[in-house]
């Protein structure tokens, strides 16, 4: 039999586990807004999740509670989820999409860097290229009315008169 004390510890324990499972919650939320989840990616992540938070449970309560659960372990677990989402959840969600936002802003700002270069070789490689697009162009039109000339000055075939092979005079 646990004393009082032993009681409230694995209680607060508890609560600060629920706590730690509603940040892991948020820091799914976030990956999820991130890679735009389909339900394929979202049921693995909700596979992951909910690993993680059951190895997490197991381990508090066998650490702590040399794993007997009792109905204060598991009412501390959901007492802790519902304090973390009613208290913080709405502050850490903006600090992690703001940390979200920053991340993306600054490795944008990498890649740019980073492909300059060849963004620089691609201008350098087009100018010839759109000179030569506009000789070939040139040279397609000019045969395309050179054929369309010697059309013209062709006769239009009339239609002559057959010799059936029979001569009638």
């Amino acid at each position: 039999m646990l004393s009082t004390s032993d009681q409230a510890y694995v209680f607060l324990s508890t609560v600060y586990a629920g706590f730690i499972i509603g940040f892991f919650y948020d820091c799914c939320r976030i990956i999820r807004k991130m890679i735009r989840a389909g339900v394929f990616v979202t049921g693995i992540l909700d596979f992951l999740f909910w690993s993680v938070i059951g190895a997490l449970s197991f381990l508090i309560i066998f650490y702590v509670n040399d794993g007997d659960v009792r109905f204060f372990t598991i009412a501390g677990f959901m007492i802790g989820w519902v304090l973390y989402l009613l208290a913080l959840s709405r502050y850490i969600m903006m600090a992690l999409n703001w940390i979200y936002q920053a991340l993306a802003k600054v490795i944008h700002w990498l890649v740019s860097i980073a492909l300059w270069p060849f963004r620089m070789l691609w201008k350098a490689a087009a100018l010839p290229a759109a000179g030569l697009k506009k000789a070939c162009g040139k040279l397609r039109m000019g045969i395309r009315i050179k054929i369309r000339s010697l059309c013209k000055k062709q006769p239009k075939n009339k239609m002559h008169k057959r010799n059936s092979g029979f001569n009638v005079e």
